[in-house]
């Protein structure tokens, strides 16, 4: 009983928050049965000032501990520049403040271009047969396909999805309505994403395309060094997207000539999933450095990056499993995540580790390394003036 009250009362509690939310956004459009407003639109209409706005609640719990997350996530457009579409991600407080979690405090750049979105499962949960509703959602209400999974009865997860079908002015987002996760009785993990309002733009191209200080991913690629006994060996990451979809391909032995513009065989994943995972991930590392509850703080080093260096937070631990009591793990993270040294990093690698390593001390002091991988550089691929962002 306990369990079930507690399950029951986080529901009512996110419900009756999301529904305040939903009906601050309904009360700036009138409500209305119209259905005009699923109009077939596509990236390549569109517009300076297409937006689409959510609210969210996760919740989340780990061995680096619990806590719970808030707001408004907006995504617009901002810039047209054929082919490419250029993204603001934006995420507030509920009040409209800036987010006080260093994952949501800045807004991320996103270009996008216009083409054939890339092969990928329809919206939706996989395996899931979609039902055919009217869904009602910032103000409008709207031909939808629901998608559901119920494994309550095992105290596994219970989840649906609601997605307009056609998009229409929700082509950002495939035209997500609602996304809703909990995940049982035993985990902490809950989160739901609500549609609260959305307008079309001025119908106007252009915009200025905006510099890359704080990209998300698309546009730009970034380096890695792994050092180990059998030899050295350096990776590229491309990252672009498509239609809607983000794409991310690792380049093995990379040729400094060769361009991040062949994304065949690349990791899909579709906008909206990311920006979920962007509202779990700032639940489910509470602090920055992340690390476990009650392990000790790190002690700060500067690290290396090409020309210029970044203050970091260094942990070291024991790492008996990587060949006995004598070996060490250590692992660096930035410890202000908006430095300028960061400029133009991608936000995969920016909440990640500069560097990596499993050593053991010798007797003359100097440390043998069994493995060893750092950030060494990154920039954009996009070859507009405008987006110049040095490598470093």
């Amino acid at each position: 009983m306990q369990r079930q009250s507690f399950h029951q009362g986080f529901i009512a509690w996110a419900m009756g928050t999301l529904a305040l939310l939903m009906g601050c956004g309904t009360a700036r459009r009138h409500v209305t049965e119209d259905t005009s407003v699923q109009v077939p639109t596509t990236w390549q209409d569109a517009r300076v000032g297409d937006r689409v706005e959510y609210a969210f609640y996760a919740q989340g719990g780990s061995s680096r501990g619990s806590s719970a997350s808030a707001g408004q996530l907006f995504v617009e457009v901002i810039s047209v520049q054929s082919p490419w579409v250029w993204l603001s991600i934006r995420v507030t407080r509920n009040d409209g403040q800036p987010h006080p979690h260093p994952f949501l405090s800045h807004d991320y750049v996103l270009p996008v271009r216009m083409g054939q979105a890339p092969a990928h499962p329809p919206p939706g949960i996989e395996g899931s047969v979609p039902v055919r509703i009217r869904a009602f959602a910032a103000g409008h209400r709207w031909l939808a396909q629901r998608t559901s999974r119920d494994e309550s009865m095992g105290d596994g997860p219970t989840q649906h999805r609601i997605y307009a079908e056609p998009p229409g002015p929700l082509y950002l987002t495939r035209g997500l309505l609602e996304v809703s996760f909990s995940g049982g009785f035993f985990t902490m993990s809950h989160h739901r994403l609500a549609l609260v309002s959305f307008q079309r733009g001025s119908g106007t191209s252009g915009g200025r395309p905006p510099v890359m200080g704080n990209p998300w991913g698309p546009g730009t690629w970034y380096e890695t060094l792994e050092r180990a006994s059998w030899g050295d060996v350096r990776k590229r990451v491309c990252l672009g997207a498509e239609q809607g979809y983000l794409l991310r391909k690792v380049l093995e032995k990379p040729r400094d000539e060769v361009r991040c513009e062949d994304f065949q065989g690349a990791e899909v994943v579709a906008l909206e999933d990311a920006l979920i995972h962007l509202v779990n991930d700032s639940v489910y590392i509470p602090t920055w450095q992340p690390r476990d509850y009650g392990a000790p703080l790190p002690r700060k080093v500067r690290v290396q990056l090409g020309q210029a260096s970044v203050v970091a937070y260094l942990e070291e631990a024991p790492a008996p499993q990587n060949g006995g009591a004598s070996w060490m793990r250590s692992r660096s993270y930035p410890t202000d995540l908006w430095s300028p040294v960061l400029q133009g990093l991608p936000m995969e690698v920016r909440f990640d580790r500069l560097s990596e390593g499993v050593y053991r001390q010798s007797d003359g002091g100097a440390r043998e390394y069994r493995s060893d991988s750092r950030l060494i550089r990154w920039g954009t691929w996009l070859e507009s003036p405008e987006l110049s962002t040095s490598a470093r």
